[in-house]
């Protein structure tokens, strides 16, 4: 670790640049007075972080000059966005799967049909099955990503006549925005450490017009956490109930293993689940995702879907299409999601660590389950604008909770946290620091 921290460290203040050759093995052998192994894993621990690269018979290379870790006013610690920087995916991977991707469809048409390319859609029906997901070709479209997908189905009319829609308090910030700019008849409920209220969850669905409840079952956003699995049971069981859809937004599926999972869709039957899928956090070079369609909505929304075609174009482009398809043949996809979510487990478990010692009167971080985000609930005598300004004087970028919120009365004087521009052995700086500048704001 102190080969891994002192190279990075030699990057961020610009001794090596983008594509710079590194020390060879022996000199850093000689320099820190170690075995050969030892500095094989710092390299390949710098390798697996996409800092550096290794050529054939060349030695290793960088690949990232660690500037992506700051803003342009000077921000060390970006706690505050949960996109990706495009090097997130290593760049020698990319290129092969766009060669590959060119190659395979160098000679096909533009002209596809809505539902996207034909061996895409037939890889999907097979790869979705390692995630409990079992779904016929005709089911699958292929998309731009999970936030299109909420504005069609806000403004599509759904099998069960119902004109409502139910999300969780809080929830991903770009639904809340979306949903009022469409002016949709909105319900929320409330979504907690715990879960969700099945007994409310119930009243809402008997007796409200619910055309569809959105949903994050896991790798929630803003809390991080996960509907325990009886709930997502209970859930769907009262969808079926009361004839209402739920769309399940589960973006991060093959990015973050959780064992003996079960989608919300594993418990539809094929019926009453949307289920939407999104690649930008893994593959942030391209635009694509997927949404499956029950049979019940298939007429109308395709129906929709050739409308929109020259409104609002929806369909991810050839090229994403067959970068994806390469992608999964290659099991490039399914290497990087694994990557992903051993990095991810070993951060979340070491933020949990260190900020379980703090005073949960002043502030509490609700203990992250998965993915990138956690929240911290703050005492309701922080100005949080004010803490937010203290925290950029300190180097560091958080996101206030109030636009995950669609009632702005719901706000629990929260902020949310990103585990994914940062770095694993930076967690106890940061999270020293955070808590150090919280309480100074809580004292004043």
């Amino acid at each position: 670790m102190k080969i891994v921290n002192e190279i990075k460290e030699a990057i961020r203040d610009g001794h090596y640049d983008s594509g710079e050759r590194l020390p060879s093995l022996n000199v850093q052998m000689e320099k820190h007075n170690c075995s050969k192994g030892t500095v094989l894993k710092a390299y390949d621990t710098l390798r697996t972080e996409h800092i550096i690269y290794a050529k054939p018979q060349s030695g290793y290379f960088v690949a990232n000059d660690l500037k992506q870790y700051q803003h342009h006013d000077g921000i060390l610690y970006d706690l505050s966005t949960g996109n990706p920087t495009v090097d997130n995916f290593s760049i020698i991977e990319a290129k092969h799967v766009l060669n590959v991707a060119l190659e395979s469809y160098r000679k096909s048409s533009l002209e596809q049909e809505l539902r996207g390319v034909l061996s895409l859609n037939r890889l999907l029906v097979k790869y979705l099955q390692e995630f409990h997901i079992y779904v016929k070709r005709q089911n699958i479209f292929l998309t731009q990503g999970v936030i299109q997908m909420i504005t069609f189905f806000s403004q599509i009319d759904f099998p069960n006549g119902k004109e409502k829609i139910l999300i969780e308090s809080p929830t991903f910030p770009f639904c809340c925005q979306l949903l009022k700019k469409y002016h949709a008849d909105v319900l929320t409920i409330n979504r907690t450490e715990a879960g969700i209220n099945l007994e409310e969850l119930e009243l809402l669905f008997k007796h409200e017009s619910i055309k569809f409840f959105y949903i994050v079952p896991r790798n929630h956003n803003p809390l991080g956490t996960i509907l325990p699995n009886e709930q997502r049971k209970k859930i769907m069981e009262l969808a079926l109930k009361y004839d209402v859809y739920i769309v399940e937004d589960d973006y991060f599926n093959d990015s973050f293993s959780i064992p003996k999972y079960e989608p919300l869709f594993y418990y539809s039957s094929g019926k009453n689940c949307i289920y939407l899928k999104s690649y930008s956090k893994l593959f942030p070079y391209i635009r694509i995702g997927y949404a499956i369609v029950p049979d019940a909505l298939l007429e109308s929304y395709h129906e929709e879907m050739e409308f929109t075609y020259f409104t609002s174009y929806n369909m991810p482009s050839l090229v994403s299409q067959a970068t994806l398809e390469a992608s999964i043949r290659s099991d490039i996809i399914k290497k990087n999601g694994l990557e992903l979510s051993d990095d991810l487990h070993q951060k979340i478990k070491l933020l949990n660590k260190h900020t379980k010692k703090w005073n949960p009167e002043i502030a509490y971080h609700i203990p992250a389950q998965s993915g990138f985000y956690s929240t911290i609930i703050l005492n309701k005598s922080i100005d949080i604008d004010y803490l937010i300004e203290k925290l950029h004087e300190n180097h560091l970028s958080v996101q206030s909770n109030d636009k995950a919120f669609y009632h702005e009365s719901d706000f629990d004087n929260s902020i949310r946290i990103t585990l994914t521009r940062i770095q694993l052995n930076d967690i106890p700086l940061i999270t020293n620091l955070l808590y150090t500048v919280i309480t100074e704001v809580y004292s004043q």
